[in-house]
Parts: structure tokens; sequence; C-alpha cells
């Protein structure tokens, strides 16, 4: 079941060229889906169209099979149900301490101080930032206010969080703990997750679908397997294979051993290895 659907979405910046151009896209309920694409390939674009912070010139917008009103009643209840995570921290965290900044949120929805308190200490838990809790939010490594941020978003208990480009200006092992927090977040809650990036290595490990877009239009999408079989496709929109998936097409292409070239993970490729070294050996 979908989530999100959008039809023949479109939308310019001051009427120049169009950022969107025609965008279909379907967001299975409850999976990791990533929207693939270089500057400018409309990721941003699309997912401040979903969030209502624009309106699209055409096209419309489904959520769980309705069509969103770009009112203000249909744009407040959107924001409810579909948070966004901006890719730098600092641009959504305002508040003195990080425990007003998480709050915030859920004081708009009008609730009583009991639900926005448990609504908060939920999302501490969640995001694993007690230890910071009543710190500053300027004192926070760039890390930490990527978590703050996301607990922000999931005290409001939307239904789709998106990220955009969630592991930039992270190192691997921080870009890892956000992206494995989230995995974890997805599988407790079966909240929906979309995100923007440009890291391939991360989709065959995190993502469950994936699409590409560049100069705002959707190029191709559908399961990651599936978008992976596509390499060269992949390569005319300025994107690459992630590291395993390349070694693998080599030993395909190069070597010519009948590798499984969409095997991207550790795991994955280890297993298509093993299967060729099987059958070699019982040929012996």
């Amino acid at each position: 079941m979908n989530i999100i659907e959008t039809k023949n979405l479109s939308y310019s910046y001051n009427g120049e060229k169009a950022a969107l151009d025609k965008v279909d896209i379907n967001i299975p309920k409850g999976k990791t889906t990533a929207v693939l694409g270089g500057n400018g390939a409309g990721k941003s674009t699309l997912f401040l169209t979903l969030n209502g912070v624009l309106t699209p010139e055409s096209g419309e917008v489904f959520f769980d099979g309705k069509r969103v009103k770009y009112d203000k009643k249909g744009i407040t209840d959107m924001r409810k149900r579909i948070g966004i995570v901006f890719q730098d921290p600092n641009d959504q965290l305002f508040s003195s301490s990080v425990r007003k900044d998480i709050s915030f949120g859920a004081m708009n929805l009008g609730l009583g101080l009991d639900e926005v308190r448990a609504r908060v200490e939920l999302a501490i838990t969640q995001t694993g930032i007690a230890e910071y809790i009543d710190s500053p939010t300027h004192a926070l490594s760039f890390g930490q206010k990527k978590r703050v941020a996301i607990a922000g978003v999931l005290v409001m208990q939307p239904e789709v969080i998106i990220l955009d480009e969630p592991t930039a200006g992270l190192d691997s092992r921080g870009a890892s703990e956000i992206l494995q927090l989230l995995s974890e977040i997805k599988e407790k809650t079966g909240i929906t997750v979309i995100l923007a990036t440009h890291e391939m290595d991360i989709i065959p490990l995190y993502c469950d679908f994936a699409y590409v877009m560049d100069h705002g239009r959707v190029i191709t999408g559908g399961a990651v397997k599936e978008i992976l079989s596509k390499p060269e496709l992949l390569r005319s929109h300025s994107l690459r294979l992630p590291r395993i998936a390349h070694l693998m097409e080599i030993l395909n292409k190069e070597d010519k051993l009948e590798v499984d070239m969409t095997a991207a993970t550790i795991s994955a490729a280890r297993a298509a290895i093993k299967k060729i070294v099987s059958v070699k050996s019982a040929g012996n």
C-alpha cells in the first residue's frame, strides 16, 4: 500500500525552468524510500512540496489515497502527518535548550502538558539524546544536532519522516549511527522514511525502494535491486553503483565470473561468490 502518491507534480521558482516536471512517485507505507540525484535534481523541491512548504503549480498529491488540498487546513494536516528534517540541523533548531526545542512542536499542537511531556520523553528515548537533553543547542556537535532535529520531528508523531541528505556533514561512523537509528525507529514504530542522498553505498543497506531524479524529472524508480541492475542509467545521471556492486560488475564483465551484479552488500556479495566457488569445486 502506498502512503504517498504524486501525479504530474510540477513546480518552478519564479517562473523559470521547472524544478519539478510532471513528477510521478509512489511511496510504500512503512518502508524506506531513497530519492537519488545530484544538485539540482529536484529532491529538495519535491520534499518541500510534500511537506506543504511549497505549493505545486500543477499536479496532485495523495496521502493515504486522499487528495491533498493546499489550503490552510490541508497544509496544517499534512505537516502533522509528514515531518521533515533539513540537511543542516541549524536551520530548524532555535530554542535555548534541547528540551525546549523538542517540546516546541508538540506544544503547538495544543496538547495537554502531560501529553507533551510523554511525547518528549519518548522522542528522547527513540533518539538516544538523554545525556544532553538540558544542554544549550548551540553547544552540541553537528551529529548531536542531527539527532535533536529528528527528535523534534518524532515528537509530532508523524506517519512519514522526510530527511534531506541525513548523512551530510558526518564522518563515516556518525553517518552509520544516524542511519541505524532511523532503521531502528522505523522497525519499532512502522513510520515511513523518505530520504534524499547521493551516497550510493547506503542504499542497499538501509533502503527498500529508490527513485532517480535529474533536472526535476523522475528517470526511474523501483525496488533497490531493480535500480542497481541499471548501472549505465545511473552513470548517465551522475550516480554510481555502490562500491561492492561495482566490484561484482567488474568480476562479471572483466573476469567473466557469473556473479550477481546487484549483490551490493558484504553479505550478499559473499553469498554470490561462495555460490560460484561451490559450483567450480563441484565441477572439479
